[in-house]
């Protein structure tokens, strides 16, 4: 697959049995769709409030200017909540695209790490991703 952002081919890292693809030269990483929740292992009110706005986002933002890497599309921007509890602020929101036809989730260099940082702690793979990921 090519990085929507760079245009390299992503190398495929396998988590759990999710597949992850990430570029080594901007740093992002493509999740399919349902894969974050997979990795997250929704079974808390944190993660499942992550879940829920990646399944019924607030309205997109607008397009961005990445297409997905699976159909082509324009991706849209959305906003992604750290915590369900505070209020809604650029501090408390990761923005991420979301191909409008549900293929999967674009996250930039870094943000998949704020998003997992924020998941249940002492959980393996959310403690594997922000190792694996750390930002520089």
């Amino acid at each position: 697959m090519l990085c929507p952002e760079c245009n390299d081919e992503m190398l495929v890292i396998e988590l759990e049995n999710v597949e992850i693809d990430f570029c080594d030269e901007c740093g992002g990483i493509w999740l399919d769709e349902g894969e974050l929740d997979l990795l997250l292992a929704v079974d808390s009110k944190r993660n499942s409030s992550i879940a829920s706005a990646l399944v019924a986002p607030a309205p997109p933002k607008g397009k961005g200017e990445r297409k997905c890497p699976v159909c082509g599309k324009r991706m849209l921007l959305v906003d992604i909540p750290l915590d369900s509890d505070a209020p809604k602020s650029p501090a408390t929101l990761v923005e991420v695209d979301k191909c409008p036809r549900n293929h999967g989730l674009w996250f930039d260099k870094g943000e998949l790490r704020s998003i997992t940082a924020t998941a249940k702690g002492g959980d393996p793979v959310s403690d594997f991703l922000n190792d694996m990921f750390e930002a520089d």
